[in-house]
């Protein structure tokens, strides 16, 4: 791959000297011209482009502030009213456009095809696939197309072929300067925090220290894996109180509230919520529409009112790193904040695994001990799911498939809770 990528680099150097040829069908993330059909997975039109990002930086912003369950909890208490909540940061408007692996890869592809042609437009994402733009292809990198020709270009050639190589980062474009890969130290844990993509028309991940945290691969990605927890706790009726504990990217919250859920979620690090703030897929975070609360969910849920919630999302890191989240004390007050025709899911990992399995049984055993009546494992969703009153039907599989997974399952490091989903 890297003697691949070599070539390509070369290519550019020499690109100018190519002749003129009829162009290609594009690549399968970005295609040309606006006359061009809508192929690949990264140009899908899922919401109105009508003008270009401009970049916008994060520097300087100030840091969530740090509210705690107690804060507002007799505003939540309130049945007949929900929200709007004030954003944990505000967001990014506009939002820096964002050039990942695959795009780079095609437009490296989309550039050597369509030298000295009259056609020098392509449309891409720069926003892991929620919407496309165009952009001007030229010798020296590429522009929007209303860009003054005589300014520094969006993003180089050199950048462009150094993001190709790059699986694992995303890297934030503002005109005139180097490309510059996102992430975030987190001062309370003490670790790096990035974005990662997860492929042409995913949504991105995130790495902690180097571990990815949603799983993907083989028929999954960090979407459909939260799906799969939502469906665990399925209907998620309007109106319903959804708490959702280590808040990650916000996926699982933002679904939740898709689906019309009032929702609450719970996150240690600060460092994540940046993390979503540059996440375009993280948007409902922001929107006033889901409660944030900061602190470690073995502070914050002992202070949630009693019977408060219809549902509860548990996606914990691993019994290693926060095994306070795991314990039979924890669970109590779970139960406690349960609502009682209420469901809680359990994030544990691949329960038909060897370590995840052990841990299951463990948990099974301290769910019951602290006055959950019906516990069933959830293949699907990789976890557990668990109610007042027995017996609990599984809306996945509760049988193993015996699928094996890329990313979170195996290189698990944390959600939310420290740190995030």
């Amino acid at each position: 791959a890297s003697d691949r990528f070599m070539a390509m680099a070369a290519l550019l150097t020499r690109v100018s000297s190519v002749p003129s040829r009829t162009p290609r069908a594009p690549g399968s993330s970005i295609h040309r011209g606006a006359t061009a059909a809508s192929v690949g997975s990264s140009c899908r039109r899922r919401r109105a482009c009508p003008s270009k990002p401009t970049t916008a930086s994060a520097e300087g912003a100030a840091s969530p502030a740090a509210e705690t369950a107690s804060d507002d909890a007799a505003d939540a208490d309130d049945d007949d009213a929900w929200g709007p909540w004030d954003p944990p940061l505000p967001p990014l408007d506009p939002h820096p456009p964002i050039l990942s692996w695959y795009v780079a890869r095609d437009l490296i592809e989309e550039w050597s095809e369509i030298a000295n042609s009259a056609e020098d437009t392509v449309i891409a994402s720069l926003d892991f696939d929620v919407s496309t733009v165009e952009l001007r292809l030229t010798e020296d990198g590429m522009r929007f197309p209303d860009a003054d020709p005589r300014s520094p270009p969006l993003v180089t050639w050199p950048d462009v072929v150094a993001i190709a190589q790059d699986e694992k980062g995303a890297y934030v474009l503002r005109e005139g300067e180097r490309a510059e890969r996102f992430q975030v130290f987190s001062e309370g844990t003490s670790r790096a925090v990035s974005l990662m993509p997860s492929g042409p028309g995913s949504a991105p991940t995130a790495l902690i220290a180097g571990f990815s945290m949603h799983r993907f691969g083989v028929g999954v990605d960090p979407m459909e894996d939260t799906a799969r927890k939502i469906a665990a706790v399925a209907p998620i009726r309007k109106g319903a109180r959804v708490l959702d504990i280590c808040t990650g990217l916000a996926y699982t919250a933002s679904m939740a509230r898709e689906r019309g859920g009032d929702v609450t979620t719970v996150e240690l690090d600060p460092a994540m919520t940046e993390m979503c703030r540059m996440n375009p897929h993280s948007a409902a975070l922001f929107s006033g529409d889901i409660r944030q609360l900061y602190g470690n969910a073995a502070d914050v849920v002992p202070t949630l009112p009693d019977e408060s919630f219809d549902r509860i999302i548990h996606d914990p890191p691993t019994f290693a790193l926060a095994g306070e989240l795991f314990s039979e004390e924890f669970y109590g007050h779970l139960a406690r904040i349960l609502r009682k025709k209420g469901r809680l899911y359990h994030y544990i990992g691949d329960p038909a695994s060897k370590s995840a399995g052990n841990v299951a049984r463990g948990v099974v055993t301290r769910l019951n001990q602290a006055g959950f009546g019906g516990v069933a494992i959830d293949y699907d969703a990789h976890g557990i799911v668990a109610t007042l009153d027995g017996p609990v039907k599984i809306n996945g599989s509760s049988k193993p498939r015996g699928q094996k997974y890329r990313g979170k399952d195996q290189l698990r490091n944390g959600k939310g809770g420290a740190p995030g989903k």
